[in-house]
């Protein structure tokens, strides 16, 4: 979020304070990141620093990420952690005086976790072949973790459904409706979507296609973290890289992950993902091209179903407002036309390349 709380910011030292025995020694200090949540650095007495996670369960979205992180996110994040892994880390979630993951209070739900010092790489862009082979170290290592049963039957399932488009299709039909009397942010809405509705459905339509394709094709199941973008990253000191943000955290099959990097089979980065992955596997990696395609579009259009259905439904002060519109145009509508030309060439290729056989 880009604004902090608007109530309840008070009361963060003495929930900090009872729920996990922490005094804080200043303020806690928000942090304008994300989306859902609102984000707080915490300063204790005693010298120790955390990342503070505040979910506000006022919307249907945020009581939605809220059971998430208690029936899943936060417990697998907490195995990751623990398990003291080779390439990849993750901030641990702190355990409260009662020996939960979570702290709830009237309507919020608090999570702590270690803080992690550094620079995500969401700066990083364009990621160079040498980082990108790391990423897929890191992936290739954490797709090989062994969960617990009782865990791995508690986490969230990808069914390649996609399961918001009746949603962004009364969204863009309100949106069409906008009239010249409505406010700014609407018209600023309007003339942002309108243009290119015929281009937003045929997006809609390709990725309803390469959905059915999936759902016949094999499939091993890992445990993916979901929303692996360079912002959720940090390298660490140690040579691992530090993934944050689990809250999108699924079974599924490890496109679902790697997607992001395996977009494009023209560029270098495509070869170092592969290099880099299946360095830490040990074994044969065979990737599907219609579901990384799948998982390219599904993804652009999970964010421009989340973006307009907080812009028309939610309400947002006039900072996050604007970065919503910022976040549908730069980050979303403006990089389909790229995706599209990825995504052709990446169904284009052949299976066979010097190193065997990487997709299938």
């Amino acid at each position: 979020m880009k604004t902090p709380l608007l109530t309840h910011e008070d009361r963060l030292p003495a929930l900090l304070a009872t729920g996990w025995g922490v005094e804080v020694a200043i303020r806690p200090l928000f942090i304008p990141i994300g989306d859902s949540a609102y984000s707080y650095r915490v300063e204790a007495v005693r010298g120790e620093h955390y990342y503070l996670k505040v979910v506000d369960r006022r919307t249907a979205v945020a009581r939605q990420l809220a059971a998430r992180m208690r029936k899943f996110s936060l417990p697998l994040q907490r195995h990751v952690a623990e398990s003291e892994l080779e390439e990849v880390g993750a901030p641990l979630p702190q355990l409260t005086r009662c020996g939960s993951l979570a702290q709830e209070s009237g309507r919020l739900l608090l999570a702590l976790y270690s803080f992690i010092e550094g620079e995500t790489l969401a700066d990083a862009y364009p990621m160079s072949a040498e980082l990108v082979g790391r990423i897929g170290r890191a992936l290739g290592r954490l797709h090989a973790v062994q969960v617990p049963e009782h865990l791995w039957r508690n986490t969230a399932v990808d069914t390649h459904l996609i399961t918001f488009d009746e949603r962004l299709r009364a969204d863009l039909e309100a949106i069409s409706r906008v009239s010249a009397r409505a406010s700014t942010w609407k018209q600023q809405l309007r003339e942002l979507v309108v243009p290119r509705l015929e281009m937003i459905r045929g997006f809609m339509s390709r990725a309803e296609q390469y959905a059915k394709r999936v759902q016949q094709l094999p499939q091993q199941m890992v445990v993916c973290h979901g929303d692996l973008w360079g912002g959720n990253m940090i390298p660490a000191g140690d040579g691992r890289l530090i993934f944050l943000d689990w809250e999108s955290a699924v079974i599924a099959p490890a496109e679902r992950d790697a997607f992001f990097y395996l977009s494009d089979p023209s560029r270098p980065e495509f070869w170092a993902f592969v290099q880099g992955y299946q360095q830490t596997r040990g074994e044969p990696v065979q990737w599907q091209p219609a579901r990384l395609a799948y998982h390219a579009y599904r993804q652009q259009l999970r964010n421009l179903a989340h973006w307009l259905h907080k812009l028309l439904h939610e309400r947002l002060d006039e900072e996050q407002r604007a970065n919503d519109l910022e976040m549908i145009g730069f980050h979303c509508l403006d990089r389909w036309e790229g995706i599209e030309q990825a995504t052709t060439r990446l169904m284009q290729m052949v299976n066979w390349v010097k190193c065997g056989p990487i997709l299938s």
